[in-house]
Formats: structure tokens, sequence, C-alpha cells
């Protein structure tokens, strides 16, 4: 292939002989029709979607995802180029040679966000109509469909092309990238929707450079949403006011820069971006709006959060299916994540390029309600990559089976699936060491009664006992002075199933007092954060039995059988007349978690189980018999437990979130039974969700209790430029509790109410995907201390950046 690799001069002949075949075969493109693509000029890159006006305006034409146009019939003697963020051209006919490249210089200087013009806007009215027709014109709400979607993205360094001699890392970045792309990945995901609410979408099959391991595919199709119709939209897990909703028309300000009338149809090419001090996640960009229907034909979005360490651009190319319903067909996300920021340490932006290409659809496909479950995204890839070479809806290019060829050669030497495997462990809250799976939970802990503990958990890993694991741990805990041991088997069906049945023994320290409510096998930090703060405790020796399932798609739950042996070893706060602990006793314990979350909907990959943010409200109901035995003397009890969430959104960008929970128990016997750990009080300590921060562990006890939490959250300064994002949380607390009277014992209850505010300042700075705050805590009421500085709580913050 020698032409492949001559100088200029065969670049040369090959262009000429190009052209002048086309003009050969086709006289008409040279006379009457005017093809060229639209770029930038900074960086050569496509520009999609810009405006094409010939005719004095009268006619006009938009260009495609790939920045090319095609002008037919009587063009005129100019043409007009315009596209938001760069400077318009005006070009005469006679100059544009066809097939040839016409740069757009991008705007050096930006626009800040600003208020509302005076008088009517155009621009306003149309935006207006959009809103009340979305529904009309997004697929989700009109009808069901199925469609076939290929993903394709590249990540590449972006060095700019002048660089210092010197400058040794860009030139083996410039000349590495002339071939190939740092990374590759492909994958076809298959979607299915029955109107209104159902939505299912399996990733059949993916490939990745450099692994043999797909799971990195899912990326792409998790970077933008599939329409552009929903009040709020989910960008990198950030929630964006949508300019195309009620309140997006009186956030963002909207200007009509043109109006185009493309093969007889009329398009409105508006632009918008956040007026002057709102307070919201900004996204700017444009519309082109169908006149007729006024569907989005194509839309451009920028989520310029300033400051942040990563950018994401969005397009999408709307078409009309069989003249009649408005449906997605392209989209493209580019996503760059800054030099030199927390993510990236290298001095050139990291960049992300992503299309999707809407294949297949049908909008009367046979479908199935059994189709359709609470996991909306499943990944079912396998290791074998013979399906996306069938799947594949355009050819690779040149550099891609290059970039192919390279980097599979050096993952394949240098073992990067390794790299893969540790990730899934390590959400599984394992490591893998041979056969053998260790427990992370077990081999480090810590909370304020047992102080830390080392040791180790080593469970059976797939390899060994299929579906099944054997296995053990061992810590020893320095503060208490105690040896906690225990094992077990467990069985899931399969890596990442909420299906699993287990039968454990241990012999460790138990929590007194606490009440807990089924979570499955979600990440959560308040539980971490919640065992942290434990103050007292019970020794335990204990057998138990669960099984545990998704039910139905909002339902799931756990049911669970207990033996345990109970030596109870210091005095409760709550037993102010006692003198030594409570006697040893046996228990039995039966009983069903369960968790109702409203139109839950959770994504299913090889990096494990998530839910998708939901504001819907979640309820928990526990429901438990027991047998205690002390002193040759048992008693029957029964515990009853009970908590309901539900997050309101009240304003474009605050939220508040109100949590009640309450539980009762008859008939118990000992007061380790009782409720007591609401509170986590210390005078400087870290936050916890959801308890009393002024309240101490075991301070009070309850066999019937009443909380209610309060919470409304307001991100600050999201439009304004600088690092500094604080998010003010003002939180109020209430709680009832009291213990029905006896004649052997004298406890303290809040049967009068328990009350704190609190103010928190969170993501005061963030590090290592952790985000860190500072709150303050004030305790009011009928229990309010005489020493002033005991009715205050200091805090830190911690939570996940993401």
């Amino acid at each position: 292939m020698p032409i492949l690799k001559s100088g200029k001069l065969h670049r040369f002949i090959f262009t000429d002989i190009f052209i002048v075949v086309i003009f050969v075969v086709n006289p008409v493109l040279a006379r009457g029709q005017l093809t060229a693509t639209i770029a930038d000029s900074s960086d050569h890159s496509p520009i999609p979607f810009a405006n094409v006006i010939f005719q004095n305006g009268k006619s006009g034409t938009v260009s495609n995802m790939k920045g090319e146009f095609i002008l037919s019939g009587n063009i005129g003697d100019s043409i007009t180029i315009s596209s938001v963020g760069y400077h318009t051209r005006h070009l005469a006919t006679k100059d544009v040679i066809p097939f040839s490249t016409i740069y757009l210089a991008p705007k050096t200087i930006t626009l800040d966000a600003v208020n509302i013009y005076p008088g009517e806007n155009p621009a306003l009215k149309i935006m207006d109509k959009v809103v009340q027709t979305k529904n009309k014109n997004n697929p989700d709400k009109q009808q069901n469909y199925s469609c076939l979607v290929y993903h394709k993205m590249t990540f590449d360094f972006r060095v700019p092309e002048e660089t210092p001699d010197s400058d040794s890392i860009a030139h083996k970045i410039i000349k590495f990238s002339k071939d190939h792309h740092l990374l590759l990945m492909e994958s076809v995901s298959e979607k299915k929707h029955m109107a209104p609410d159902k939505n299912k979408e399996k990733v059949i099959s993916g490939r990745v450079s450099g692994f043999e391991d797909p799971s990195l595919a899912v990326l792409p199709s998790q970077l933008q949403p599939f329409g552009f119709y929903s009040d709020y939209i989910s960008l990198m897990d950030t929630e964006f006011l949508n300019p195309a909703s009620v309140k997006g028309l009186k956030n963002y300000i909207f200007i009509l820069e043109d109006t185009i009338v493309e093969k007889g149809d009329s398009l409105f090419y508006i632009t918008f971006l956040p007026k002057k001090d709102v307070n919201i996640k900004p996204l700017s960009g444009s519309f082109h709006i169908h006149q007729n229907t006024y569907g989005i034909k194509n839309i451009k979005v920028s989520s310029k959060i300033p400051e942040a360490p990563f950018q994401l651009d969005i397009i999408q190319r709307y078409q009309r299916i069989e003249n009649t319903q408005w449906f997605p067909a392209e989209m493209e996300s580019q996503l760059t994540i800054h030099a030199n920021s927390g993510i990236n340490s290298m001095p050139y932006p990291l960049v992300g390029k992503s299309k999707s290409i809407v294949t297949a659809v049908d909008l009367d496909p046979d479908l199935n309600q059994k189709e359709f479950s609470s996991v909306v995204f499943e990944d079912e890839m396998h290791s074998d990559t013979t399906g996306i070479e069938v799947l594949r809806y355009e050819p690779l290019t040149p550099r891609d089976s290059a970039t192919y060829h390279l980097i599979d050669s050096i993952g394949k030497a240098n073992k990067l699936d390794k790299i893969i495997k540790l990730q899934k462990n390590l959400m599984r809250g394992y490591l893998a060491a041979g056969p053998l799976r260790i427990d992370i939970d077990k081999v480090i802990g810590y909370n304020r009664f047992e102080g830390l503990k080392l040791g180790m958990g080593l469970w059976t890993g797939p390899g060994i006992t299929g579906d099944f694991s054997l296995g053990g741990y061992y810590n020893h805990a320095f503060k208490s002075k105690k040896n906690n041991y225990g094992g077990g088997i467990k069985w899931s069906p399969e890596i990442n199933s909420q299906t699993g049945m287990s039968i454990t023994y241990s012999n460790d320290m138990h929590t007194t007092g606490n009440f807990s409510f089924h979570k499955g096998k979600l990440m959560n930090i308040e539980t971490l954060l919640k065992n942290y703060s434990v103050s007292t405790m019970d020794r335990e020796s204990k057998v138990m039995a669960s099984a545990e399932s998704r039910i139905t798609g909002s339902l799931s739950g756990k049911v669970f059988f207990s033996h345990s042996e109970v030596e109870p070893i210091r005095i409760y706060n709550f037993t102010p007349d006692a003198t030594i602990p409570s006697e040893p006793f046996s228990n039995i314990e039966y009983g069903i978690n369960l968790r109702w979350s409203h139109k839950e909907k959770i994504s299913k990959t090889a990096f494990g189980i998530l839910p998708y943010p939901s504001l819907g409200p979640k309820v928990w109901v526990n429901y438990i018999r027991g047998n205690q035995k002390k002193d040759a003397l048992t008693d029957s009890y029964t515990k009853i437990e009970s908590q309901i969430e539900k997050t309101f959104r009240t304003g474009p960008a605050a939220r508040t979130s109100l949590r009640i929970t309450g539980g009762w128990i008859d008939g118990w016997n000992t007061p380790s039974n009782l409720y007591s750990f609401f509170g986590t009080y210390a005078p400087f300590s870290i936050e916890i969700p959801f308890m009393f921060a002024t309240m101490a562990p075991n301070e009070f006890a309850a066999d019937r209790f009443f909380l209610t939490f309060l919470k409304h959250e307001i991100p600050l300064r999201q439009n304004k430029p600088g690092s500094f994002k604080p998010e003010l949380k003002l939180i109020s607390k209430a709680g009832w509790g009291n213990v029905t009277p006896t004649d052997d014992a004298n406890y303290n209850t809040f049967n009068k109410g328990y009350f704190e505010s609190g103010i928190l300042l969170d993501n005061l700075f963030n590090a290592l995907f952790i985000k860190y705050g500072l709150a303050v805590h004030y305790h009011f009421g009928p229990y309010k201390k005489e020493k002033e500085l005991d009715n205050w709580s200091f805090r830190i913050s911690l939570d996940f950046a993401f």
C-alpha cells in the first residue's frame, strides 16, 4: 500500500482525481447542487446543525451531524452560515468549492447569563408551544416502540498543534493520535418501551479496546437521555433544568435567531441560556423547532457548570417516523475532562466523543407486560465480540481498526482486565485472592465502643463452589479487647442477583437499642456512618438464616429466623438507677422486612445494582415475633416498625425531604429489647443522617416512638463562576418516645418531645469523590440541658460527590 505512505504530492493527486471523477460522473453537482462541510477553524471538528441560508434569506437548510449540507436548485449569489458560539460567515456562491470544508471561527468571548429582554419575546411564545405540545411529540407518552441503538465512543487527549519542541509528552501524544485512539468502545443496545412509563434497555453486545471484558462499553449509553422532554435532564448523574419545561421557561432566556425554510418546512432557530442570577445548574445551547408540530428537530446543549472538572456537550437529531411521530435518530456526546483537574492530572484535556445511531425503529412492536420490571437498564454482554461485528451499524475507520489492534495487544500483555475485575469486586465489598474472596468489611472497621478493628474475612469464589460461597471471619477490637469471629454459607443464583439466601453463625458484638430497615444490596452511606457512632453493645452468639428477593417491581424484602445468646456488658445510659448490667438471656426472633419504593427503577450492570434517583415515596415495614428466655421464664413479644420517606421539588434546584419513623414493642421483658439508639451526640463528630446530633446514644429508651426529620436543601452558586459551590441544608428533627410503666425499673424517656434544628453547609470542598462540609445543631425544648454548650453539636459531613 505505498500510496498510503507517500507524502503531500500523492494526497494532492488523490484529491484532484476524486474531484474530477465526481464532476464527470455527476455533472449536476457542479452546476445546480452545492455540497460542503462546516467545521470549527480551531480544531477542524465538524459543526452539526449549523444554519445555511440562501436565496436572500428565503430558503435554508441545516448541516447534519457530520457538519455536511447539500443545497440544490436555484441557490442564488450568496450563502450565510451561522451557528451558536461561532462568528457568522457570508460567502459568494461562486467562491464555495464543492466538497470543500468551510470553517467558522469560534467566538473567543462568551456571553454571561442575562436578564430577560423587555417587551414580548417571540422565542418565548414558541417555546411555550413546545412545552404545551411536548407530550404529543414525546414518543414515550404516545405509543409503544422498540429499536436498536449502536453506540461508539473514543477517548483522546486534546493537544495543541503548536507545542514547544521541549514538550516530549505532547509530541508523543500527537504522534500516537495520528493513527490511534487512546480508548475505543462500542456497544449495541436493544430498547423497548410500553407507553406511558415502562422501559427496558439491554446492552446485548460490546467491545472495549484493550479489554476482553466489555463491561465498560455501557458508558456511551449512559451519557445522555434518549429524548429531551423530561422536566429535568440527567447528564453524568447531575440533574439540569430542561429549558423546554414549565420551570425552564421562567429560568432561561430564549432568543429567536432565525426562521429557516427547509424543503417546504419552516424551522425556528432558537438559542437559550440561563437568566442572570438564577440558581440552577445551567444549560446553554440551541433548538431547531418544527413550526407545524412544535416538535424538537435538533438540539445542541452544553453543561457548562462554572469551574466543574468536566463539561458535557450533547447534540440530538430527531426524525418523523411515518410522518406522524418525532423520534430520536442520532445522538452525539462530547465529554471533556479538563486538564489538571481532580479527575485528569495530565496537562491536556481528555476528550471522549460518543456517537449513537438509532436503527430498526418499530412503532407497533409486539410487547408483553412481563418483559418489563424495575430493571430498566441491563448489561447482557458477553466477552465474545462476534455480536458487535454483526450488529455494528457503520464500518470501522482505519484509525479504529489500528486502535483495536494496538491497544488489544497492550491490554493482553499488561493484563488490563485485572483492573475491571478489581473494580467489580470493590463494588461488591471484597477483593479477589486467587479462588477466594477477601471480605473488606471484616479486614478493618471502627466504632466508638470497640475502637479500631483489624482482622480477616475469607469466602470461596465461584470457581470453587459456584453460586454458593463458604467462609468466615475473625477480627480483634483494640478498645473493647474482644475477639469477634463467625462464618457460614451464602447462596446467590447470579453475581448481581437481588435474590439470595444465607445461614451464618457469629460470636460478635451487637448494637443495643437499634432498629434497621431492609436496604437490599444497595450501597448506603447512612448505614456506614451510623455504625461508626455505636457506643454501647452487647455480646451475642447468634445463628441466623435469611432469604431476600425483589418480590415485585417496587417491592423487595427479607425473611429471617435467628437464635441468639446475649450477654449485656455495660449499664445502659437510660437506666439511671441500675448498678450492674442486665442479666444474660436467650432470644429467638423471626419476621419479615419489606421495602416499597414507588416505581423504582434500577440499573443492573457488571459493576452492581444501583437505583436511579427518584422523588417517589418509599415505605419500609418490619414485622417481628420473638421469644425471650431469662431466669427460666419465657416471654413472647411482637415488634412492628415502619418508616416512610418522600422528597419534593420546592424550586428549580431546591428539594425538601420528609422522613417519618415509628416503632412499637409489645411484651418485652428486658431493657435490652427497648429502642434506644436515636442519637449520636459528641461535641465534635461526623454528621450522621437521620439521627439526633444532640442526643447521646442510649440516652433515652422507648417501647414505642415516633420520629420526624425535615430537610430543605438549596444548592448555592450553581450558575456563578468559581469552584465554591456549597449546598445549604436546613434540618429540623422532632421525636417522642415512652416506655410502658413497670414496677421494678425506672427509664429515661422523651415522652414530652425532643427537638433539634441545625444548619449544614455541604460540599465546601471535595477530594477523591468525597465531598466535605460543616454542620451545627442545637437542642431545645423540655429536655434542654443545663450547660448551654451541651445543647450544641458541631459536625463534619461526608458524602459521595456524585
